[in-house]
């Protein structure tokens, strides 16, 4: 029996129970969290606010001025944390590295850099990298070019969906490629159908995440909203968040899942709040669906 406590209220819940599949330590064996929750520097300090919530494990979000994949000094600083407070580096993610240009200069230095952030990852124990990508042949090249260079890197790497690939092309794509070194990572929070994210809806989030089957090598989990601003990237079972989450895990069980679960947050609003949130979100899934 553990005791998760949020806005002053505790909740006990027996970590065994199953829901959709899951236990509270199923999910916490899997959760991680983005360092894109913080929106300038990642070192020691914010490494330790993760700790704090019960959360080991921990996505490299490259951009802003969090992360620098060339500063030896930040890489051992991080290193050095995780070494100490046993934590893992478990994955990296970056929108900024144009692998799906059309200009050949700048693909071919794309894949040069995205090669420096392999070896990056790979030193410090990440064993997933995830880009932005669309579906064209730029990408393909940039992919098949990666896969022949990176041959000896223990290296997972893949798509996300965003409004440039929606879920059912990140699907072609890792399926056009066939190897099982690329993958996709799904984001609950940017798939929309007909103006409606999937996942809000209890008739089709679970079908929505099969689809992916085994092709993925991450989950990004964040809330959504009913406004049309800043409707997503607030904790998962946020208060007043509409992602139908039992489903969501449903389709996660169904496909036999058991890669990583990372909040995102691409907001950076209030870290400490949210690393909290976040770290409780087992057990508050589990107390919700239970029974």
């Amino acid at each position: 029996m553990r005791s998760a406590e949020w806005g002053g209220q505790a909740v006990d819940t027996v970590e065994e129970q199953v829901v959709s599949g899951w236990t509270a330590s199923s999910i916490a064996e899997r959760l991680a969290i983005s360092c894109a929750i913080f929106r300038k520097r990642l070192g020691a300090a914010e490494m330790a606010q993760i700790r704090a919530a019960g959360i080991r494990r921990v996505e490299i979000s490259c951009g802003c001025a969090r992360f620098h994949p060339a500063n030896r000094g930040q890489i051992d600083e991080l290193m050095r944390v995780c070494r100490n407070e046993d934590m893992r580096i478990v994955s990296f993610h970056t929108s900024d590295i144009p692998l799906s240009s059309e200009d050949p200069a700048a693909r071919a230095d794309a894949v040069q850099e995205a090669l420096a952030l392999f070896r990056v990852a790979a030193e410090m124990g990440a064993g997933v990298v995830t880009f932005h990508l669309r579906r064209n042949e730029a990408t393909r090249r940039s992919i098949d070019e990666l896969l022949l260079s990176a041959a000896e890197m223990p290296i997972v790497f893949g798509v996300e969906n965003t409004g440039a690939i929606r879920v059912a092309d990140a699907v072609r794509l890792v399926d056009e490629v066939g190897s099982d070194r690329f993958k996709m990572l799904l984001d609950i929070g940017h798939e929309k159908r007909e103006g409606v994210n999937p996942c809000t809806q209890k008739e089709s989030a679970a079908a929505m995440v099969a689809e992916c089957g085994d092709r993925l090598c991450a989950v990004h989990l964040h809330e959504t909203f009913p406004v049309k601003e800043k409707a997503d990237h607030r904790p998962p079972l946020h208060e007043n968040g509409i992602i139908e989450w039992s489903e969501v895990f449903s389709g996660l069980h169904r496909i036999g899942y058991e890669g990583l679960l990372v909040f995102e947050d691409g907001r950076g609003e209030n870290p400490q709040e949210w690393i909290q949130y976040t770290g409780t979100f087992p057990e508050r899934f589990v107390a919700k669906y239970a029974g």
